[in-house]
């Protein structure tokens, strides 16, 4: 097995652990924040949002699929924070949704501008060929 697709599972596990770990948290009663400042919240979500929205990117193979599978998040965002209203000591916010995507699009974009500067990298390193004695 090459290390292409040992990388890409490794990614995969990360990622199936990071949306486990995102649904359990985001439904326990009264989660607290280790820092707390104006819309403290919607930074973590933000930042949350674009780690599961990049890494599908980084996990599957085909980018029309990585980039179907990272926009799921969104919905799934969105059924979390519907989910929370039930959820004593949880409130559900729309704001919140909204972070949600915005890091799913923000993960998204970092993660294609990073996979197209290491393919930019790659090619100049074949141009140049091996270094002449």
């Amino acid at each position: 097995m090459n290390r292409t697709v040992l990388f890409r599972r490794a990614v995969l596990a990360v990622w199936i652990f990071s949306v486990a770990s995102t649904i359990y948290l985001s439904l326990l009663p009264g989660l607290e924040l280790p820092f707390q400042f104006w819309s403290a919240d919607k930074v973590y979500h933000m930042l949350c949002y674009a780690w599961l929205g990049a890494l599908p990117l980084y996990a599957f193979a085909r980018g029309d699929t990585a980039r179907a599978v990272a926009y799921c998040m969104i919905p799934m965002g969105g059924l979390i924070e519907w989910g929370q209203s039930f959820v004593p000591g949880r409130t559900s916010s729309m704001m919140d949704a909204v972070a949600n995507a915005v890091g799913v699009f923000i993960g998204i974009w970092i993660a294609e501008t990073l996979m197209a500067r290491c393919r930019g990298c790659q090619g100049l390193r074949e141009e140049e060929g091996p270094p002449s004695a």
